[in-house]
């Protein structure tokens, strides 16, 4: 879906500029500009854009009555950025995190934010918690974002929220 909006704008686009013409039956005047437009509608599979939920996903379960540990999990040909992972709590009465422990990342130089620490394979967090003995439900809300690899387009922050119940 996403990959058929970006290619529709971009087509749009060209044409609006005046770079496609309508088709006619002689040899194109930039024989460059076919191959290049052709390229947009027959990418390899692994560089075509994925929908937010298919390039990153993430699975939380309970280690133990006091730390969950959530699983981010970037496709094959993504990355996430380190210090776009955060987590927080809603609904918790009597339920804060302590801590989050996150291991180290891949370094990364990057076009708009300079040397970055990321996860190009899937990593686990783990989330300390502190609880009231009384303590039940609450709602773990977690924020990352992350990038395509070969075609360099990132993805604005995704915000998953999921519903937990203490052991």
């Amino acid at each position: 879906m996403v990959k058929k909006r970006l290619i529709s704008s971009l087509v749009l686009a060209a044409w609006c500029g005046g770079v496609l013409q309508p088709a006619v039956a002689q040899q194109s005047s930039a024989p460059g500009l076919q191959s290049r437009v052709a390229g947009l509608f027959s990418s390899k599979k692994e560089d075509e854009l994925l929908e937010p939920d298919d390039a990153f996903k993430l699975k939380v379960s309970f280690k133990n009555a006091t730390t969950l540990v959530a699983d981010l999990i970037p496709a094959n040909g993504y990355y996430l950025y380190k210090d776009k992972v955060r987590f927080a709590l809603k609904d918790a009465s009597g339920v804060a995190i302590g801590a989050v422990n996150l291991p180290p990342g891949d370094v990364k130089t990057d076009q708009f934010f300079g040397k970055m620490e990321t996860y190009p394979r899937p990593v686990k967090a783990e989330i300390a918690l502190n609880r009231a003995p009384k303590a039940k439900d609450f709602t773990l809300v977690a924020t990352y974002q992350g990038c395509h690899i070969k075609q360099g387009v990132c993805y604005p922050p995704i915000e998953k929220s999921i519903k937990m119940t203490l052991p």
